[in-house]
């Protein structure tokens, strides 16, 4: 990893971080703040010196109007308290809760969809994604945690320092074993939260394999195969190990959170038998009062109770913070390839693009890899047709992402117009391109918004129905009931369809007609169709790529023959550059391998006849 990788992230700073962005939205939310802390740390003051009062009202006092009045005071005071605290929280909960998903994870969101290809393709940047996501999407999670906590530590801070004044005037020896106390358990808690820390990577990869497994057994597509070859045993015994580990992991962390609660027992055993024997002592020799002694035994037991909060909020404070930490690392986490401050596209581009240069382009996936891409060198000049074909495993896709600049070249430069890629605005650079890969994916919303790429408001429906038609799935479509506003999959509506392979790679034809993009990147665009389909979807191709500039990827060599040039990648390596006659006529790699795939697709033709 790169960039901020190593960057690290103070309690301080994060706490700083999440208050600063909940006050810029609602800059009211600091008197939620200020109410909450002020109301948690009144309500369990005024709770403690009630009885206290009631007491000392009827042993000093001794009549019951007295008594009665001094209660009334102290109730009216505790639900004023009570109710201000219950308000103050239900206020600022909406406001963090919407804040935090309108601004928190929206931002997070923006981040992933505007950040490098590669910054979020690896199984590394994936599991980073998922955490910062879990921080900001998940309730009494990262920012959830923090939000809470911090103003009931610093309520509780108060309350210590002011229930330790009191105690003082008892006995300091009380004093003495509720602080033992709090530091022994502090330094469990610390303990336990080290286990967790280091086990938390595991468990985030763990319940990432979960999920997939979940959704793999719940897939429409997946499940002829799960039935055929009886899978059922193989995804139980998934997730049966996952489980197992889940277990594993999960009970190390039980186990040390049992030894603070042990310890915790333990003390307050300890604390109570000497603040018993203390204040009871006091009561006999006369040195205290019964209202006194009832305060006493309110403020041991409140002072107990306000280090063992402060241990609890701190925990989770810090729980937080280090799902913050993950958060703030995907945010920070830099773009090489540059946006608004890039170079702007030239308005002539969008409507004929210059050439493409690759010059010298090598590149590695891994920095101490070997090349995927060794010393390529090619030109794709304004309104040529170029072929990249190829055996599997030759890079040919790693070449098509080069130029889509979801990669940066391990060497070399990619060249638009003579300017590096790397200089310009990717999103403006994203507009000339229309591809179409070889994973196809679309979203459960109307064919239309998928051909169009926006809301149906915004969507020229005429010229979605042109597309659609040019691409030869118009016919299909107008049969449907609702044509071109079906919508795609049944994920939100039950009513929506599911289209063949063939159907889908027509449809992506279809998207990149809509766009009008200047280049076509076509990655295997007609993989899943039959041969006489995939002839007229080539034909469909060469209108569509007509005065455009366009790059092919296709497996057979015979599909790329109205190419202008083909080039031969091997190895890493362009091996071979030409027209499909000149490359047949030089009898090398070209040649061989286009003898057999004629030969194969001969016999499969003479097959099919014989069973006609």
């Amino acid at each position: 990893m790169r960039g901020n990788a190593e960057k690290k992230y103070t309690l301080f700073d994060n706490v700083r971080y999440i208050y600063k962005t909940l006050y810029e939205v609602k800059p009211a939310m600091r008197f939620g703040m200020y109410g909450s802390i002020f109301f948690y740390l009144a309500g369990r003051v005024v709770g403690t010196v009630t009885l206290a009062a009631a007491v000392a009202s009827i042993t000093e006092k001794g009549r019951t109007g007295h008594y009665l009045m001094v209660m009334a005071v102290m109730l009216a005071v505790y639900l004023i308290c009570q109710l201000g605290s219950r308000f103050t929280k239900a206020w600022s909960d909406y406001y963090h809760e919407t804040t935090q998903n309108r601004e928190f994870l929206m931002r997070l969101v923006q981040k992933s969809l505007h950040a490098d290809y590669d910054n979020v393709e690896s199984p590394a940047q994936q599991r980073l994604l998922t955490r910062a996501t879990h921080a900001v999407n998940v309730y009494r999670q990262g920012v959830n945690l923090m939000y809470i906590n911090y103003p009931l530590i610093v309520a509780t801070v108060i309350g210590i320092l002011l229930y330790s004044m009191t105690i003082s005037f008892f006995d300091w020896r009380i004093m003495v074993i509720i602080v033992v106390m709090s530091i022994v358990s502090s330094l469990l808690e610390a303990r336990s939260r080290k286990y967790r820390a280091q086990t938390m990577d595991e468990q985030y990869r763990i319940w990432g394999r979960f999920y997939y497994l979940k959704q793999q057994t719940i897939s429409v597509e997946n499940g002829k195969d799960i039935r055929i070859y009886n899978m059922a045993d193989w995804f139980r015994s998934g997730f049966d190990r996952l489980e197992g580990r889940n277990m594993v992991l999960t009970a190390g962390q039980c186990r040390r959170k049992y030894a603070v609660n042990i310890s915790d027992a333990l003390f307050v055993a300890a604390r109570d038998l000497l603040a018993y024997a203390i204040l009871t002592t006091g009561v006999l020799n006369g040195s205290l009062s019964i209202a006194e002694f009832t305060l006493g035994l309110g403020v041991v037991a409140g002072l107990a109770e306000w280090f063992g909060n402060l241990r609890y909020h701190i925990s989770y404070l810090l729980e937080g913070n280090l799902m913050i930490c993950e958060y703030r690392r995907m945010m920070d986490y830099p773009n090489r390839f540059l946006r608004e401050e890039g170079m702007r596209i030239p308005e002539e581009w969008h409507r004929k693009l210059p050439a493409i240069e690759f010059k010298n382009v090598s590149f590695r996936y891994e920095e101490d890899g070997e090349d995927v891409l060794r010393d390529v060198s090619f030109c794709i000049q304004p309104g040529e047709r170029i072929a990249l074909v190829g055996n599997n495993g030759a890079g040919k896709t790693t070449l098509v992402k080069l130029l889509c600049g979801f990669y940066h070249p391990t060497g070399g430069e990619i060249l638009i117009g003579g300017h590096s890629i790397e200089t310009l605005d990717l999103d403006g650079y994203h507009e000339l391109l229309a591809a179409v890969f070889q994973d196809i994916n679309t979203i459960p919303v109307s064919i239309a918004s998928n051909v169009s790429g926006c809301m149906e408001e915004d969507t020229d429906m005429d010229r979605v129905r042109e597309c659609l038609r040019r691409a030869g799935l118009w016919k299909d479509i107008e049969a449907l009931e609702h044509r071109e506003l079906t919508n795609m999959t049944q994920t939100f509506d039950p009513d929506g369809i599911q289209l063949s392979g063939g159907m889908m790679q027509k449809l992506m034809l279809a998207r990149c007609l809509y766009k009008d993009a200047p280049l076509l990147v076509l990655d295997e665009p007609t993989a899943a169709l039959d041969p006489i389909a995939e002839s007229e979807m080539y034909e469909e191709y060469k209108a569509a790529t007509s005065g455009r500039s366009a790059l092919f990827i296709s497996h057979r060599l015979a599909s790329t023959k109205f190419c202008d040039r083909i080039l031969f990648l091997e190895n890493g390596r362009i091996q071979e550059t030409g027209t499909h006659d000149e490359l047949l006529a030089k009898n090398g790699k070209y040649a061989e391998v286009f003898a057999v795939q004629s030969q194969y697709y001969k016999e499969g033709d003479d097959e099919n006849h014989e069973e006609d």
